[in-house]
């Protein structure tokens, strides 16, 4: 690696990216010195358990055949979405945020290859945004699922098959790639579509369709202590995802439109807020299933497993 390096500003295209400001195209040398502060190993720490989260959900899905159902299909494939939006977190905190002007903090070091920094740039700020985005559309999916499921039981099987659910899906990743390669392409703001599809239009889907679902339940003869233990899950699912999300989307608002720029520690709390709703999600949507925690602890121990199941 060359010593010395060229300050490059941020491409302002990925979810991880710094809010948009103006550059001067004449930048100083720095001298490349791979350097995280104790905030920046927070978000780095947070994004590899993230990591390790949601590859332990896919697998226990994946490899336990009594949870390929539909509800569990798509809490796989919100841990999907997760993953690699924390994996290309980990990539962008080891290859871009170590070499961060933190006099301003707008500003990167150059200090990787021209082909490594032109795909930071292009492919992996597309995986940022798409991933992120298709998360949050599953999520809103798995929520109208559930509704159905519980609230419309004898219709469920003939509107949740399987083909209907993963051609949905399908589109919901189609949907998330094209916004992504529209804002690293385009001339145009996508701001708005960005936040209406990755927030707003998720947020109104599992208030709605879990509050449908719960008032449903009241009404029927479940047992209360059961409506009770969704109803708080519910709350505790719509709060994550209001409050985590809500302050980046209101600063990247802000400093779009040139209301507010933000500083370092403001941008960067805002920015571990978003990152850590996507790596808390499999312990909302799949460690809180006894049958995936079963599934995982086959994954790490078969025999034992096996044996406790077979004494009881």
């Amino acid at each position: 690696m060359e010593l010395n390096a060229t300050l490059m500003p941020d491409s302002q295209r990925g979810n991880f990216s710094l809010f948009n400001q103006t550059y001067t195209t004449e930048a100083p040398t720095q001298t490349c010195t791979w350097h995280l502060p104790p905030f920046e190993w927070l978000k780095l720490i947070t994004l590899f358990i993230g990591v390790f989260g949601n590859v332990l959900t896919v697998a226990a899905i994946a490899t336990d055949k009594k949870l390929h159902t539909i509800t569990f299909a798509i809490i796989c494939a919100i841990a999907v979405a997760d993953c690699l939006y924390c994996a290309a977190g980990v990539l962008w905190s080891t290859l871009m945020f170590a070499y961060l002007d933190f006099s301003n903090y707008r500003t990167y070091a150059k200090c990787i290859s021209d082909f490594m920094y032109d795909l930071m740039n292009t492919e992996v700020s597309v995986v940022f945004s798409a991933s992120y985005i298709a998360s949050a559309l599953s999520i809103s999916l798995l929520s109208v699922v559930r509704f159905i499921i519980i609230s419309l039981p004898l219709k469920a099987n003939s509107l949740l098959r399987k083909r209907y659910i993963v051609v949905i899906l399908v589109l919901i990743w189609l949907v998330s790639f094209g916004v992504g390669i529209f804002k690293i392409h385009s001339r145009y703001d996508s701001s708005l579509v960005d936040i209406f599809l990755s927030y707003l239009l998720p947020l109104l889907t599992i208030t709605i369709f879990h509050g449908i679902k719960i008032f449903a339940l009241k009404r029927s003869e479940f047992q209360k202590t059961n409506v009770k233990r969704m109803e708080r899950l519910v709350v505790v699912i719509v709060l994550f995802f209001l409050i985590f999300n809500m302050p980046w989307q209101i600063f990247r608002l802000l400093a779009q439109y040139k209301v507010y720029t933000p500083g370092y520690l403001v941008q960067s709390t805002v920015g571990y807020l978003l990152q850590f709703n996507n790596c808390v999600n499999p312990l909302l949507y799949a460690f809180l299933s006894r049958r995936i925690r079963q599934s995982i602890c086959v994954l790490f121990c078969p025999c034992r497993y096996q044996h406790t199941v077979a004494q009881s």
